[in-house]
């Protein structure tokens, strides 16, 4: 032990090194670390004369590794990368206790938010940090915790849970005033539809739902074109047309009663919900992982 602390007494040097290996430039190296290329040129002297041999080849413009530089690098870049992350890993946990969950922004305002207090009220000491997004979030980069997915395929990853499945639905409010009864797929062809514009699948439009039920769809200019789910769910719900809907996302508003669906349509069958625990293990993964299956295992597609 006491050899390998006089061996890793210049550790500062061997971060200088690692630095230099990879530019293969000491200015390069200094720039980087914040320091004077002396100060690179220094160090790496000293840990020469301390390990008897040459590190680098120097040249006029360029520094090259020698056979034993090389053999150093090796050694050196893969244990300063696995200290740093180390460090990082700790400082994460000390600092910030608080559990990061992702899902998007309709399944947030229209699912999560309204049902959070009922977790809060179970697990009053599990913190938890929402971070809504409409994108795929790189998982490890921003440093999410838990994400809800929503996919038309079977999520590979090995923390995956599957939630529910959603259903699709057209729905109207009582405000809105139909022109036709309103009681098979024919009927909708004449009403005022919101129709959803952008990036969303063509899973989600009415082309696609008229496809299913073997009518041709009406043109969109025959109805009222949205760019977001969230204006067009509140469009309904004021009564400014039929929009095509999923549960459990609307489940809330046909209870009660803000919208409705017609009964003689059955529902469609769509993408289904994943949750994504990389938690490992922790508690207050687990207590919000069960929580969400729970609140989520009487979803169905009867309505």
């Amino acid at each position: 032990m006491a050899s390998l602390r006089r061996r890793l007494a210049n550790l500062p040097a061997l971060v200088i090194f690692e630095a230099a290996s990879r530019s293969e430039n000491f200015s390069r190296a200094a720039e980087e670390l914040g320091i004077t290329r002396v100060s690179v040129s220094r160090q790496i002297a000293d840990l020469e004369v301390l390990l008897g041999a040459k590190l680098f080849h120097r040249g006029h413009r360029r520094v090259t590794l020698t056979q034993a530089g090389a053999l150093l690098k090796s050694s050196v870049g893969p244990a300063l990368t696995a200290i740093a992350n180390t460090l990082d890993h700790i400082q994460r946990d000390s600092s910030d206790q608080r559990l990061s969950v992702t899902t998007t922004t309709a399944f947030s305002t229209y699912w999560l938010m309204p049902r959070l207090g009922n977790f809060s009220a179970k697990h009053p000491d599990v913190e938890l940090n929402l971070i809504v997004s409409d994108r795929y979030l790189d998982l490890e980069a921003e440093r999410v915790d838990i994400a809800i997915r929503y996919s038309d395929v079977d999520v590979p990853e090995a923390s995956s849970m599957r939630l529910c499945q959603e259903f699709l639905y057209p729905v109207f409010s009582p405000r809105y005033r139909k022109r036709s009864a309103l009681a098979t797929a024919e009927d909708l062809l004449s009403e005022q539809l919101l129709h959803l514009s952008g990036s969303y699948r063509p899973q989600a439009r009415w082309p696609h739902w008229f496809d299913r039920m073997g009518l041709a769809a009406p043109q969109e200019s025959a109805g009222v074109v949205m760019n977001t789910y969230i204006t067009m769910l509140q469009a309904a719900i004021e009564g400014q047309g039929v929009a095509l809907a999923g549960s459990p996302l609307i489940d809330r508003y046909l209870e009660d009663g803000s919208l409705l669906t017609i009964a003689g349509i059955a529902p469609l069958a769509r993408d289904t919900y994943y949750l994504i625990d990389r938690t490992e293990g922790r508690r207050d993964g687990q207590l919000f992982s069960a929580w969400m299956a729970e609140q989520l295992e009487t979803v169905t597609g009867g309505r």
